[in-house]
């Protein structure tokens, strides 16, 4: 019969190799998931503040084309060196000319930046002092501003798309501004066969 001293020595013993290592596993699974499901957590609250960001960018943006085409005398989308833009004939404003450049962010082949310069010549190069980035993550270059031709007795427009992603390599989640913007300081058509837009006085640099 085992006396009460040895058998308090076998209650001691501890645990083995094997329960170690199952125990270790269980746990590995279990931190395993817990750090998946923060991991995701975490690039899902990036993933919308940088779509929020982006979106916040393009409606400002819009604002400031809206304030601008509403004051100005004139306006045409027109190529600006070679980049796709809107030239606006400010005389009316706080400068003479206004030009807004969709031009390629560095390193990127699908996504677009949206600058404003207030030169009078300008080129929308990054020499330029006084262009300014407005809006980014814009995944198109081509249509993103039009000027239709201008029906008898009726103010310029400006037509403006801005399809925007956090994600351009991405179809989804595309997020699109679109607006038909009057100039109302522009002169009405007078013609029946309607009056093509232009930025006149100012010439495409």
């Amino acid at each position: 019969m085992n006396s009460p001293d040895a058998q308090l020595a076998r209650d001691e013993r501890g645990y083995t190799l094997v329960e170690m290592l199952v125990v270790m596993s269980i746990l590995g699974v279990v931190i395993a998931g817990l750090t998946t499901i923060f991991v995701s957590g975490s690039k899902a609250e990036l993933d919308l503040n940088r779509r929020f960001q982006a979106q916040q960018e393009a409606r400002l943006a819009l604002d400031k084309i809206r304030i601008d085409i509403h004051c100005a005398s004139a306006a045409q989308a027109q190529t600006i060196n070679t980049y796709p833009g809107l030239k606006i004939a400010a005389t009316n404003c706080s400068a003479t000319t206004i030009s807004y450049c969709v031009v390629t962010s560095p390193n990127m082949s699908t996504r677009y930046a949206l600058y404003r310069s207030t030169a009078t010549a300008s080129t929308c190069q990054s020499g330029d002092t006084t262009r300014r980035l407005i809006a980014d993550y814009l995944t198109k270059n081509s249509g993103v501003f039009t000027t239709p031709t201008v029906p008898l007795d009726s103010l310029e427009l400006v037509q403006v798309d801005f399809p925007i992603s956090s994600n351009p390599v991405a179809s989804r989640n595309v997020y699109e501004l679109q607006d038909t913007i009057v100039g109302r300081n522009s002169t009405r058509c007078a013609s029946t066969g309607g009056c093509v837009t232009t930025a006149s006085p100012y010439a495409v640099p």
